[in-house]
């Protein structure tokens, strides 16, 4: 697995180095991936899990609605379990503790939707990600490094930071 992580990640690399984004690539990084799949599989950014709770968030409904279909198993949904304890930390704060961690306690059971642990070596990667593309805040690097290591080439998210790096492909929520 790692060996197809480092391709991608160099693929990556190299299109951040031609657009003159980054000046060299890891030597460490070698090997072959493909994130081609029959059925494409969604990350979903705590943005979705946030704003799908949050009645007041411009795409409520749309990132409701991706939550719901990922819960009935209408797509192929996964997160981390980094991703929810960020989306734990923004809802605490507009919200009680006791509310966020009940939505906490909500996506956890919802089976459909895959929850990833974070290994020493997606670690690893997330820094390498750092270090060659213009992504820069850790979490974002992690859900990258996550997304690689489990060939999941898509991530629902309004944010438009993933748009900055050539490994994976941002969906808006409005537009799944």
């Amino acid at each position: 697995m790692k060996n197809g992580i480092n391709r991608v990640i160099r693929e990556g690399a190299e299109k951040e180095s031609r657009r003159g984004a980054i000046k060299t690539v890891p030597k460490k990084i070698d090997g072959l991936c493909s994130l081609d799949r029959n059925e494409t599989t969604y990350f979903l950014d705590s943005t979705t899990l946030v704003h799908a709770v949050d009645r007041s968030a411009k795409y409520h409904e749309e990132c409701l609605g991706v939550i719901n279909k990922a819960a009935k198993g209408e797509i192929n949904a996964a997160t981390s379990l980094e991703t929810l304890e960020e989306t734990l930390f923004i809802l605490s704060k507009p919200t009680s503790p006791s509310t966020a961690i009940r939505v906490i306690h909500d996506y956890l059971k919802m089976t459909k939707i895959k929850k990833y642990e974070m290994k020493l070596a997606t670690f690893e990667y997330t820094l390498e990600i750092m270090e060659i593309t213009p992504l820069k805040r850790p979490k974002d690097a992690i859900n990258v490094a996550t997304m690689l290591e489990h060939n999941i080439p898509k991530i629902v998210s309004e944010d438009e930071e993933y748009e900055k790096v050539n490994l994976i492909q941002r969906v808006h929520p409005k537009d799944l």
